[in-house]
């Protein structure tokens, strides 16, 4: 057995795990396995702030399904890095925190930065440890790579007390293999066809599990083989793509009035590789009375406050979708995994229908200019500039119902927003995914990736301008910026007839912060300059800060509102 530091056996189990890539703000209380990282294969970024590292690390296990490892000092470190943790965990997204403790000699005397990491940021995550004894602190980190990989995907927290890290360990850890995805039978699955087969209005709703396991293309297929329309769990809008006939739009804040009608029309859910979230179901009011619920997911059932599901299937959302598209397609017409041919007719007649209805809602408001930017100007010109390959990241904040009603991602294109709701996701995520396209792109072109964001949320995390020029990354962030807390200004418009209380901002000029961090800075003061401004922040190689001012009248109340009234 080799001997090894306890930093060393650390990083040796994080490289044994699959990790590649670390994001962190270094602290004293891990600089052993700062030097470790050094001579290892695992990459490191700094990042200006915490919460940035946590969100970078966040859509890079999104966009790759592999964990990347956060590493953060003490109390002070592990909570503004708790954003992340929640993300990851709302989202389910595989990731690897690693805390600097206290020494061991020093606990529970209040020593200098002091918390129970465990108990309070662990409840955050699926699991968390404080490591104590050196001989097993290895197998130890194996394991919980291991555990935010497996099931339901999720951010593990490592404790790892300061004195421990230069001490001998031992151990060895041989690379491991991405999980084992749990496989349906063919007889569940033929269930779930029966079960599909008679009803009238069935629909798919279809979550972030079909992304996770590559799973994009067997939806199609199979939503073609059984005939079926498809919507897409909030900001899920990559599980199929938009110009799909059988897209009928994506639920939750923004959504635009067809989906909910659709959704709460359907007599049969198959809900696929979703948890059926709060927002995405409409506070629980989807599936509604008269829909009977299939719920297909390597944790089924997930979703305690809602009624049991009438048939659950833990399985691996691509593998279930691959077995079903087969037997379809080996089922005589006749069969009973198919429905009649009348039923069948109707069906696609209905699907039409839908179709045309979600097309109508999304077509863009036309309004005369302002003098300042309309958001619908801005959505205007990445329908018509973006390719369908692009990467889209946004921030929670009142601008991003404008993406979620009128922005499709096309085939090929990714989204990557916070189901967690949190601010400041925007830029960070997109250095992420950045950096994720430079190690998979093997030396070819990255893919477009733009970033939006609000003037709250992207000020919020602004400094990380820094950490994508330091890269070298090539992206561009749209700010709206209204000069308000925009959201939280519309919920007081309609409940204390508009009196503003602690949503006003001052202005910001983000293109000048942008250049000062060694970006590039453009603003956008009219509608009539955003398409031209924006095609030339796709060609630049070069981070990029489009600065938008936004007319402050388009709150977007029936935008964010009408999905949950």
């Amino acid at each position: 057995m080799a001997v090894h530091t306890v930093s060393r056996a650390v990083v040796e189990a994080l490289e044994a795990g699959g990790i590649r890539r670390a994001f962190t703000v270094p602290g004293e209380s891990f600089l052993g396995v700062l030097d470790a990282l050094g001579s290892s294969r695992i990459r490191v970024t700094a990042a200006r702030h915490e919460g940035g590292a946590g969100f970078m690390a966040e859509a890079y296990g999104q966009l790759t399904g592999r964990p990347a490892v956060c590493l953060a000092t003490r109390a002070v470190g592990a909570a503004n890095l708790a954003i992340g943790l929640h993300t990851a965990r709302q989202d389910s997204t595989p990731l690897v925190a690693v805390v600097g403790q206290v020494p061991r000699r020093f606990r529970g005397r209040e020593a200098f930065q002091e918390v129970d990491l465990v108990a309070t940021f662990g409840a955050l995550c699926k699991a968390a440890v404080e490591l104590d004894d050196p001989a097993t602190a290895g197998d130890q980190v194996a394991d919980m790579v291991a555990v935010a990989r497996e099931g339901r995907p999720g951010p593990v927290l490592i404790a790892l007390p300061e004195d421990l890290v230069a001490e001998s360990g031992g151990g060895s850890w041989p690379s491991s293999a991405a999980p084992a995805r749990p496989v349906p039978s063919a007889e569940e699955v033929q269930d779930v066809l029966r079960r599909l087969a008679t009803p009238d209005r069935p629909v798919i709703l279809a979550g972030a599990g079909v992304l996770r396991s590559d799973g994009v293309p067997a939806l199609a297929a199979f939503a073609d083989a059984a005939d079926l329309p498809v919507v897409a769990a909030w900001r899920r809008p990559d599980v199929l793509p938009n110009e799909s006939p059988r897209y009928l739009g994506m639920t939750g804040l923004g959504a635009p009035p067809s989906v909910l009608e659709r959704l709460l029309a359907a007599d049969q859910i198959l809900a696929i590789g979703t948890r059926l979230s709060q927002v995405a179901s409409y506070d629980y009011r989807v599936p509604g009375a008269g829909s009977s619920l299939i719920h297909v997911d390597v944790e089924p059932g997930f979703a305690g406050s809602r009624p049991p599901p009438a048939l659950a299937v833990r399985a691996d959302a691509r593998a279930f979708l691959e077995l079903a598209a087969a037997l379809l397609r080996a089922a005589p017409p006749d069969s009973d995994l198919r429905p009649a041919p009348e039923r069948a007719a109707e069906r696609q007649a209905n699907m039409v229908r839908d179709r045309a209805a979600y097309l109508a809602a999304t077509q863009l408001p036309s309004r005369p200019s302002t003098g300042r930017v309309d958001p619908a100007a801005v959505m205007e010109a990445l329908r018509r500039l973006l390719p369908p390959a692009a990467i889209v990241t946004t921030d929670a904040g009142n601008f991003a119902g404008w993406a979620a009603r009128y922005l499709p991602i096309r085939s090929g294109g990714r989204f990557l927003g916070p189901t967690s709701g949190a601010m400041g996701y925007a830029l960070p995520a997109a250095i992420g995914a950045a950096l994720a396209e430079r190690e998979d792109s093997a030396g070819g072109r990255i893919r477009p990736i733009v970033a939006l964001a609000g003037d709250g949320g992207f000020a919020m995390l602004m400094a990380e301008l820094e950490t994508a020029v330091r890269e070298g990354l090539r992206l561009v962030a749209l700010v709206f910026d209204n000069e308000m807390y925009g959201t939280i200004r519309m919920h007081q418009k309609l409940a204390h007839g508009g009196r503003a209380v602690a949503t006003d901002l001052g202005p910001v000029d983000f293109a000048a912060v942008a250049r000062a961090c060694g970006a590039r800075g453009w603003t956008v003061e009219a509608d009539a300059t955003v398409g031209d401004v924006l095609e030339d922040a796709l060609q630049v190689n070069d981070t990029v800060v489009v600065h938008l001012r936004t007319d402050p009248r388009y709150l977007s109340v029936d935008l964010l509102l009408e999905g949950r009234a």
